[in-house]
């Protein structure tokens, strides 16, 4: 697994969405003042007149994808968040700040490609997972968003996963680190999906386990956890400082370039370049790369 996301990073590595997180939380934010105002129209999913914008026209309901209404397979991810009292607009404040502050700092850690890879491939494997299940059940139950918010979830557990030590403040009062945190959100996870599958509520069950799925597959099958310690990333952070790049002015022709995204010191002059010690010959790779490519033997 690790050797084949090298290769397709090598490939298509340079289409990486760099700060991706930027845009998700935009239209988090943008969907969610979108959908206070409510519509008073019957909407089957809600069972109730009142409903918003995003249930009637952006989620995720196959039946109504069946008919033609086939955006949805993509405007369902400008789920919108709660707004509707005064304690949800504060928690909506926070989670707008999480949510930037997680996926910036897993982008910094893993790389844009690999953060892209992760991201989208939780909603991707949301979409097969309700599809599977409305084939399975002839009906969906996905509305306002739950499933991608999922997904957003994921990127705490990823945080924690990386960073277990990072202290939060519970309640802004009391100090607890993120693994124990982790571990409760993960309780409190297995004990939702328990509650949706004895309801009923199959795509949402469904929803969280393939949320917790892509994590799973990205950390264990992967196996690439050790390489983006906080212990590797104070490496690169010095290497970065107790270097520059070089480039031939004379020629024009960079002096250094990454022997897995093929970025060079003239196209990138923000990258540090470094020769790799471990591989057969001469070798050399960008700062993202030192220590998570494949040694060349």
């Amino acid at each position: 697994m690790e050797n084949f996301i090298n290769k397709l990073e090598r490939k298509i590595g340079r289409y990486a969405i760099p700060n991706l997180i930027n845009y998700f939380v935009i239209a988090y934010v943008a969907s969610t003042i979108l959908c206070i105002i409510p519509i008073k129209q019957y909407h089957p999913l809600v069972g109730a007149y009142n409903t918003n914008f995003y249930n009637l026209f952006l989620a995720l309901d196959f039946s109504k994808i069946a008919t033609g209404q086939v955006w949805r397979l993509i405007t369902f991810i400008l789920a919108p968040g709660d707004m509707s009292s005064g304690i949800g607009i504060l928690f909506f404040v926070i989670t707008v700040h999480l949510y930037y502050l997680f996926g910036h700092s897993l982008e910094r850690a893993w790389g844009s490609f690999r953060f892209n890879l992760y991201f989208v491939g939780g909603i991707v494997l949301t979409l097969l997972a309700e599809l599977i299940v409305f084939v399975a059940s002839g009906y969906t139950l996905y509305f306002y968003g739950d499933g991608l918010n999922y997904v957003y979830e994921t990127m705490f557990f990823a945080f924690c996963t990386l960073f277990p030590n990072e202290t939060f403040l519970l309640y802004f009062v009391i100090p607890i680190k993120a693994k124990y945190l982790a571990a409760i959100d993960g309780i409190f996870m297995v004990v939702r999906i328990l509650q949706y599958m004895a309801n009923g509520y199959y795509s949402r069950g469904v929803a969280i386990m393939v949320a917790m799925l892509n994590f799973a597959i990205f950390f264990y099958m992967y196996k690439g956890l050790s390489r983006f310690s906080p212990k590797q990333m104070h490496r690169r952070s010095e290497f970065r400082r107790q270097t520059s790049d070089r480039v031939n002015h004379r020629t024009g022709v960079a002096k250094h370039k990454c022997a897995v995204c093929g970025r060079t010191s003239e196209t990138n002059p923000e990258l540090s370049f470094r020769f790799c010690s471990k591989c057969n010959g001469n070798y050399e790779y960008c700062e993202e790369h030192i220590f998570t490519h494949t040694h060349v033997e």
